[in-house]
């Protein structure tokens, strides 16, 4: 039998993105606090520590909860590779903000 479902529609009106967009844009804040340790292979603890360090400050969406985007995967991934080459949260923090400013100084015309 087949279903008389509609297609994709946006949430909530014609001017919000469709679920496609929002999970192929690398910025949206999709992942829980378990799902980001479970992926990363550490735990909240080291996580919540590396986020102070770097001023970092993840979405709360809905329900107060933590939520991480691919972005911020990419970020706290480095982090954690820091943390087990053994360097502390705040150098940790320094490491990668000179990384970012690097980036930026070359994409800038």
């Amino acid at each position: 039998m087949r279903s008389s479902a509609p297609g994709p529609v946006s949430p909530g009106g014609s001017g919000e993105r469709t679920w496609r967009q929002r999970v192929n844009d690398p910025d949206e804040p999709l992942f829980t606090l378990a799902v980001v340790t479970e992926l990363l292979g550490t735990d909240p603890q080291t996580l919540r520590r590396l986020e102070r360090a770097m001023e970092y400050t993840s979405s709360r969406p809905s329900g107060n909860q933590r939520r991480y985007s691919r972005r911020d995967l990419e970020s706290l991934s480095a982090a954690c590779e820091l943390s087990g080459e053994g360097f502390s949260p705040s150098t940790i923090a320094k490491i990668l903000s000179r990384e970012r400013s690097a980036r930026s100084a070359r994409v800038t015309p």
